[in-house]
């Protein structure tokens, strides 16, 4: 678009889809787990993507790709080169990268937000940073469940990566060095029902998945 590369989001049947299921999804397992939480409405979610929540993310230090137009139709908004997090990090770039995602979801949390929807393919890489897209799901909201859903889906995106430990462990250190909280109980539950869904190495995911994970919960 005048010479300069985008990415164009359009509003298809599949994308709406999607956030019914996510919606229904996050509804259905805060119940299981008697802790009912209310997800973001069908309203909201385009809201988030335009430019005041954009401003809002910038003002405690989260980066998001630049809005160029949008409208009921489509989103329009730069490319960034570097491609999502989870293929940098298959790829074998570093984890400093898991480190990012880390402290942007604690910086979140801190701010009194939630992403909903945190897994690394919502991140971009830009160098050695990491910049947040996807922003429909984003909600004003401390729930327990909440936060442990975004730590949960984060975790649960990456389970069947042979480095998994290693990610795990820069985004907590991540997380940590901006909330000053540890992972929560829940989180880990989470964890281990999202991957379920997420894995496309089955055996990767159920050997990640066993690992002790007691140095990242909070007593």
């Amino acid at each position: 678009m005048n010479g300069q590369k985008v990415v164009v989001k359009r509003n298809k049947p599949t994308k709406e889809f999607h956030e019914f299921l996510l919606i229904y999804v996050y509804s259905l397992i805060s119940m299981i787990l008697i802790h009912p939480s209310a997800p973001p409405t069908f309203s909201e979610i385009m809201r988030n993507e335009g430019r005041d929540m954009r401003k809002q993310l910038e003002k405690i230090g989260i980066s998001t790709p630049k809005l160029i137009s949008i409208s009921d139709i489509d989103l329009i908004e730069e490319y960034i080169e570097g491609g999502n997090l989870y293929v940098a990090l298959a790829s074998g770039q570093p984890a400093a990268l898991a480190f990012g995602a880390g402290c942007l979801t604690g910086r979140l949390h801190k701010a009194g937000y939630a992403f909903v929807d945190n897994k690394a393919q919502n991140y971009l890489v830009r160098g050695d940073s990491v910049v947040r897209t996807d922003l429909g799901f984003i909600q004003k909201s401390s729930s327990h469940y909440a936060r442990s859903m975004d730590i949960g889906s984060f975790l649960a995106s990456v389970m069947d990566l042979g480095r998994y430990r290693e990610i795990e462990k820069a985004f907590f250190d991540g997380y940590v060095s901006e909330s000053g909280c540890k992972f929560s109980y829940l989180s880990i539950i989470l964890r281990n029902i999202i991957s379920l869904g997420f894995s496309s190495d089955s055996k990767m995911m159920f050997k990640n998945m066993v690992l002790d994970a007691t140095m990242l919960i909070d007593a």
